[in-house]
């Protein structure tokens, strides 16, 4: 088990691009505020959509497209580093017509309507790396 501490640090709003990719725009922030650690959430609309799956079996991502609008039903996350960048794991329930749902590891999205809340958390890094045991990049002991 990994346990950390931290003070709070900013509080971001942004409203984010209409047209531009969602993880992208929210990496884009996080490293131009040089944002190290936090959580974030997100309220909006996309134009379409990514989520993934992971196998726990293959370790593999499996991906789902939704080519629809969609609403951000719930949207959630955390910044960390990883490989030396401030990196954003983002979850997300995704609402469409006729109240069909997806949920999974958001990997993209084309934003419609779409604001950001970030909360920075200040203290010693929050590195990601390999975890032998899942093969995902999970939080170290450093």
């Amino acid at each position: 088990m990994v346990i950390r501490e931290f003070e709070n640090g900013r509080s971001l709003l942004a409203r984010l691009e209409h047209g531009e990719e969602i993880i992208g725009q929210i990496t884009s922030i996080i490293r131009e505020k040089d944002i190290r650690a936090g959580q974030l959430s997100v309220i909006g609309a996309l134009e379409q959509a990514e989520i993934g799956y992971y196998d726990q079996v293959s370790h593999i991502y499996q991906g789902i497209q939704i080519n629809e609008p969609v609403e951000l039903a719930s949207c959630s996350g955390n910044i960390s580093l990883l490989k030396g960048q401030p990196y954003v794991h983002v979850h997300a329930v995704l609402s469409g017509r006729k109240g069909m749902v997806w949920a999974g590891h958001l990997t993209s999205g084309r934003i419609f309507a779409a604001e950001l809340y970030v909360l920075e958390l200040v203290g010693a890094d929050l590195i990601r790396s390999e975890d032998n045991v899942t093969g995902l990049n999970l939080w170290g002991d450093e």
